[in-house]
């Protein structure tokens, strides 16, 4: 996993440019909403890394939260990639 606060806040930025880049190039608009929303809770955690940082929350839940969210990206590929293979 990532050794450093300043990794995974940069690792959360990463994540969220690619989900808008992937949202402005769907076409389903659903999948497209879900793209941005993907993108808002990378956008959301990285800043919540940053303010937990100030308050010294254990890194455990900041983890979880990291992984929580890899999961719902994970769930938003998987549902891009049944459309795809649908088609």
């Amino acid at each position: 996993m990532l050794n450093n606060l300043s990794e995974q806040i940069r690792d959360c930025y990463r994540h969220a440019q690619d989900s808008a880049r992937k949202a402005a190039e769907e076409t389903d608009p659903n999948l497209k909403q879900d793209f941005l929303e993907l993108e808002e809770s990378w956008l959301f955690l990285a800043r919540s890394f940053k303010f937990n940082d100030a308050k010294a929350t254990p890194d455990v839940d900041r983890l979880k939260n990291y992984e929580f969210v890899q999961s719902l990206e994970s769930f938003v590929l998987d549902a891009h990639r049944a459309k795809i293979e649908g088609e």
